[in-house]
C-alpha cells in the first residue's frame, strides 16, 4: 500500500474549511510546516480513518470534532497493486464510510468498507498499537500506561508482531517447541514446587523439607547422644588416671627425695651467696688501686707539661722583642716619607683649584649667551602651544554641541532599514485601485470622497458607490493588517533612534557623525603637536622661559679664552693626580709599617704575659723537679698494690659459683614440692567429680539411645537424598528444555535482527541488540562490550533504536506480501546534530523499497533529510 493523498474536512483547527497533503512519493515524503500548522492533526485523523468505526463515539472520535461542532470527515488515497482507491469516513452526524476505485465508483460502504479496511491492514500493523507509526512526543515502543486501553494496546501490538514473524520465520509453535514443551514445563514445574523453592531450596512443609528437618534433628540428637557417650568413656580413663598419679604423690620415699633436693638446693644459695660478697670487696679493693694510679699519672703529666711551658714562653717573649724593635725603626722612616708626600700634593691641588676658578668664570659668561638665546626660542615655542591650546577648546566645544556615536547612526540606519523592509512588504502586499471619474459622482469611505487617481489598500476597506451599492475590497488573510502595525513600529522606533541622534534624518545624523570625526581627528592632531612642544604642559614650559630669561640677565662677557684654560686645567690636573698617586703609595706604606709595629707590640705584650703566667704556674723550678720525682715513686708502688688486687680478683672469680644457677634449682627444687602438694589436692577433687559424673551416666542407658538414633538418622538422610536427587533431576530437565527453546526463539529472532543490524551500525557500529522472548521487542543495546538496558539509555537513544525498530519491522512486513507506509510525527526531537544525520541515512536506506511519510516543524534540520516535499492546500468548504 501506499500513499498519495491525505484530506480532511472540519477537524479542528480546519473547522468550515478543508485541509489536503499532496504530493507523497514513493521513498521519503516530509511536510515540514511550522507548530500549530496541525500535523499531527493529520496523523490523528489517519489513524481514526483505518483503525476508528465511522459509527465509533469514543473519545478519540469526538476529539476530531471542532470547537465549533459538526461532523469530521477524513479520506486517503492510495495505490496498491489492483489499482488506486479512495477511502472516506465521516463519524458522529449521518456517520458513513466508502470505498471508491480510481475510476470514482463505489467498491464497498460503511459496514463492508469497514471490512474492506480491515482485510487491507490484516491486524492493524500499521498503526500505533502495531509498532509502525510513531506519534509526537512517543520515545519507546509501546504503550506504558496501565489503563484498558494501553493493555489492549500491547496485547493487539504482541499479537500483531507473532503473526508477522511466524509468517517469516515459521509457525510459533516450532518456535516455542509446542504445547507439548509447555505442558511438560508446567509439569515440571509442578513437581519442583512441590518439593523445592523458586531457589532449589527445600519448600518449607513439603516432603522433602520434612525429610531434611527430621535428619538435622536426628543429627542433633546423635551428636548428643554421641558427645555424651564419650564423655562417658573418657570419665573412666581420666578415673583410672587420677588414681595412678595419688599413688605416686603420696609414696613416701619419692617424697623424701623432694625434700632432700630443696635442703641441698638452699645450702649452695648461702654458699654463693658468700662468695659473691668476698668477690665484691675484692673488687672495690681494685677500683680504688686503679684510681689512685690514674690519679698520680695525671700529677706527673701536669708538672711536665708546666716545665716546657715555662721554657717555650722565655723564647717566644725573646723572639717579639727583636721584632718590635725593627717595627718601630720602619715605622718612623714611613711617617717622614708621607708627611712629604701630603706636602707636593697640597701644592698641586691648589694650582688646579686657581686654574678652574678662572675656567668656571669664562663658562658662566658662554652659558649666560646660550640662555639668551634659549629663552628668545621657549617664548616662541610657547605662543605656538598657548595657540594650538586654544585651537583644541575651540574644538572641543564644538564637538560637544554636535556629538554623536557610530552606535547611535548604526541603530539609526538599522531602524530604517527595517522601516523600508516593512514597507516594501506592506506595498507587495497590499492592493492598488486606480480611479478615474467621467461623471460628477464620486465614491466614498468613512464618510468622504475618494479623489481620482492611484490608492493603495494594505486591509480590508468598504467603498460607497453611488446609484450601485457597497464595494469591499480585501487584499488578502489579513496579513498586510499585521504588516502595517509592524510599520507603525518601526516609523516609532526610528524617530526614537533619530532623536538620539538629534537629528531629523538619517543623512543628518551621518553628517554629524562625520563632523564629530572630523573634531576628532583635529582634537588628535592638536594634542599630538601640543605633546611634542610642550610634553611636560605649559606651566612647566613657561618655568623654562622664566630660568633661560634670569640666567641670560647675570650674564657676562668672557674675559679669557675657555679653551686655552681647559688645557692648563687639564695639566694641572695631571700633575695633581700623580702627586695624589705617589702620596697615596707613600702614606699607604706609612700605614702598613704603622700597623705592623702595633702588631709587633701587641705580640710582645702577649708574649710578656704569657711568660709570666707560666713563671707563677710552675714556681720555684727545683722544687718542680722535686715534686716530679716524688710521683714517679709513689707510681711505682702503686701499680704493685694494683697488681696484687687484680690478682686476688682473678682468684675468686674462677672459684666463685654460678649465682643465678644456683638460685634457679632452688625455685626448681622449691617448684617441685609446691606443685606435689597442688597437685594431691586438685586430684583428689577430680577424683570425687568424676565419681559423681560416672554414677549418673551409668544411669541413663546412652550407649542403647545412641544406637537407636543412629539408624533413624540413616532411614532420614536417605529419603533427603532421593528427594535432592529428584529435584536436581527436575532442574536439570527444565534447564535442558528452556535451552532448547531458547535456541529455537533466538533462529525464531534472527529476522528482525538481520533488518536490524544493519539500520543500528549506522549510528553505533559494532552494536548489537537483545530481543526480549515474551514482548518480541529490544530490551538491551550492547556497546564497546557494554550492555546496557533501554531503561537506563538517554532519550534520545531509545527514541532512535524505537524508529530502527520500526522500520525493521516495516521490512519485515514487506517480506511477508504486504508493504505498509511508515509515518513519523515530529520524531527525532531529541536527536542531536551528528545522530539525525545518522538516522537520516538510515531512513534513506529503508527508503528505496518503502514508503516514509515524515512530518515535521524543524524546517531547518530536515532539510538535510532531503526527499519528496508534499505541499498541504487548505480551503474553504
Amino acid at each position: 500500500m501506499k500513499i498519495r493523498a491525505i484530506e480532511l474536512t472540519n477537524i479542528r483547527r480546519f473547522a468550515g474549511r478543508s485541509a489536503r497533503i499532496e504530493g507523497i512519493g514513493d521513498g521519503i515524503t516530509v511536510l515540514s510546516e511550522p507548530n500549530e500548522f496541525g500535523k499531527s492533526t493529520f496523523f490523528d485523523a489517519l489513524h481514526a480513518l483505518f483503525f476508528e468505526r465511522h459509527r465509533g463515539t469514543r473519545q478519540t472520535v469526538k476529539a476530531l470534532q471542532p470547537h465549533a461542532g459538526g461532523a469530521p470527515e477524513a479520506a486517503i488515497e492510495i495505490d496498491l497493486p489492483q489499482g488506486s482507491y479512495r477511502i472516506e469516513k465521516r463519524w458522529l452526524s449521518r456517520p458513513t464510510a466508502r470505498v471508491l476505485d480510481g475510476n470514482g465508483r463505489i467498491v464497498a460502504q460503511d459496514d463492508e468498507a469497514e471490512a474492506w479496511i480491515d482485510r487491507l491492514l490484516g491486524d492493524g500493523l500499521a498503526g500505533p498499537s502495531g509498532l509502525l507509526w510513531v506519534r509526537q512526543g512517543l520515545l519507546g515502543l509501546e504503550p506504558e500506561g496501565t489503563n484498558a486501553n494501553d493493555k489492549n494496546e500491547r496485547e493487539r501490538g504482541l499479537g500483531a508482531r507473532r503473526d508477522l514473524l511466524s509468517s517469516v520465520a515459521g509457525e510459533i509453535e516450532l518456535m516455542t517447541g509446542g504445547r507439548r514443551l509447555d505442558a511438560v514445563l508446567a509439569r515440571v514445574a509442578e513437581e519442583l514446587g512441590r518439593l523445592a523453592t523458586t531457589t532449589l531450596k527445600p519448600k518449607a512443609g513439603a516432603e522433602w523439607a520434612r525429610a531434611v528437618d527430621e535428619a538435622a534433628t536426628l543429627r542433633d540428637q546423635e551428636a548428643d547422644l554421641a558427645g555424651k557417650a564419650a564423655g562417658l568413656s573418657g570419665d573412666l580413663a581420666r578415673r583410672t588416671e587420677v588414681l595412678r598419679q595419688l599413688k605416686q604423690l603420696d609414696d613416701p620415699e619419692t617424697e623424701r627425695l623432694r625434700n632432700d633436693a630443696l635442703t641441698q638446693a638452699r645450702e649452695a644459695q648461702r654458699a654463693a651467696l658468700a662468695h659473691a660478697e668476698k668477690l665484691a670487696e675484692a673488687r672495690q679493693k681494685l677500683r680504688l688501686a686503679e684510681l689512685t694510679v690514674q690519679a698520680t699519672q695525671t700529677g706527673i703529666g701536669q708538672l711536665e707539661q708546666l716545665s716546657d711551658r715555662l721554657g717555650r714562653a722565655e723564647a717566644e717573649l725573646s723572639q717579639a722583642r727583636d721584632r718590635l724593635a725593627k717595627a718601630e725603626t720602619g715605622a718612623e722612616e714611613a711617617a717622614a716619607a708621607d708627611r712629604l708626600a701630603a706636602d707636593a700634593l697640597g701644592a698641586a691641588s691648589g694650582q688646579a683649584q686657581a686654574i678652574r676658578a678662572r675656567l668656571d668664570a669664562a663658562q658662566r659668561a658662554l652659558l649666560g649667551r646660550a640662555a639668551r638665546e634659549r629663552a628668545t626660542q621657549l617664548r616662541k615655542t610657547l605662543e605656538r602651544a598657548e595657540e594650538l591650546q586654544r585651537k583644541r577648546d575651540q574644538d572641543r566645544a564644538q564637538r560637544e554641541l554636535t556629538a554623536v556615536n557610530s552606535a547611535s547612526v548604526t541603530r539609526a540606519e538599522s531602524a530604517r532599514e527595517t522601516r523600508d523592509r516593512i514597507a516594501a512588504q506592506l506595498e507587495a502586499q497590499s492592493v492598488s485601485v486606480a480611479i478615474r471619474y467621467d461623471g460628477a459622482l464620486r465614491i466614498s469611505a468613512d464618510g468622504e470622497d475618494i479623489p481620482e487617481g492611484s490608492l493603495r489598500l494594505s486591509s480590508a476597506r468598504s467603498f460607497l458607490l453611488p446609484g450601485i451599492g457597497t464595494m469591499r475590497v480585501d487584499p488578502g488573510a489579513g496579513a498586510a493588517e499585521g504588516l502595517a502595525e509592524a510599520l507603525t513600529r518601526a516609523n516609532a522606533e526610528l524617530t526614537a533612534r533619530l532623536a538620539e541622534c538629534g537629528a531629523a534624518t538619517v543623512a543628518e545624523a551621518r553628517q554629524r557623525l562625520a563632523e564629530t570625526q572630523r573634531l576628532d581627528q583635529a582634537m588628535q592632531a592638536s594634542a599630538a603637536l601640543l605633546a611634542e612642544l610642550a610634553p611636560q604642559g605649559l606651566d612647566t614650559l613657561r618655568q623654562e622661559l622664566a630660568r633661560a630669561e634670569a640666567g641670560a640677565g647675570r650674564a657676562e662677557e668672557p674675559v679669557e679664552d675657555p679653551a686655552g684654560l681647559e688645557a692648563a686645567l687639564a695639566a694641572a690636573l695631571a700633575a695633581e693626580a700623580e702627586a695624589r698617586a705617589q702620596s697615596g703609595a707613600v702614606h699607604a706604606r706609612a700605614v702598613t709599617a704603622s700597623e705592623g709595629r702595633a702588631v709587633a707590640r701587641s705580640t710582645a705584650q702577649v708574649a710578656q704575659a704569657a711568660a709570666e703566667a707560666a713563671r707563677i704556674d710552675a714556681g720555684d723550678l727545683g722544687q718542680l723537679a722535686r715534686r716530679l720525682h716524688g710521683l714517679r715513686a709513689d707510681l711505682v708502688l702503686q701499680t704493685g698494690l694494683q697488681t696484687e688486687a687484680v690478682a686476688l680478683c682473678q682468684t675468686l672469680e674462677a672459684a666463685a659459683p654460678d649465682l643465678e644457677t644456683v638460685q634457679a634449682r632452688l625455685a626448681r627444687a622449691e617448684s617441685v614440692v609446691t606443685q606435689a602438694q597442688q597437685g594431691r589436692e586438685r586430684l583428689r577433687g577430680e577424683y570425687a567429680t568424676l565419681n559423681g559424673s560416672i554414677g549418673a551416666l551409668a544411669e541413663q542407658g546412652i550407649e542403647e539411645r545412641l544406637d537407636e538414633v543412629r539408624g533413624k538418622l540413616t532411614a532420614a538422610e536417605a529419603r533427603a537424598a532421593r528427594y535432592a536427587a529428584e529435584v536436581q533431576a527436575l532442574s536439570r530437565l527444565r534447564s535442558a528444555l528452556e535451552d532448547a527453546r531458547r535456541k529455537a526463539r533466538d533462529a525464531y529472532f534472527a529476522p528482525v535482527l538481520r533488518e536490524l543490524e544493519p539500520l543500528l551500525s549506522v549510528l553505533h557500529p559494532g552494536a548489537a541488540m537483545q530481543i526480549d522472548d515474551q514482548s518480541l521487542l529490544p530490551v538491551a543495546l550492547t556497546r564497546n562490550g557494554q550492555q546496557e538496558s533501554l531503561d537506563i539509555l538517554s532519550g534520545g537513544t531509545r527514541e532512535q533504536i524505537a524508529i530502527l525498530t520500526r522500520l525493521a519491522f516495516a521490512r519485515l512486513y514487506a517480506h511477508a506480501g504486504q508493504s505498509v507506509p511508515v509515518i513519523l510525527d515530529d520524531a527525532l526531537v531529541h536527536s542531536d546534530d551528528d545522530r539525525i544525520e545518522a538516522m537520516f541515512t538510515a531512513l534513506h536506506r529503508v527508503a528505496k523499497d518503502q514508503q516514509i511519510i515524515v512530518l515535521t516543524c524543524r524546517q531547518r534540520a530536515f532539510a538535510a533529510l532531503g526527499g519528496t516535499r508534499a505541499t498541504a492546500v487548505i480551503s474553504a468548504i
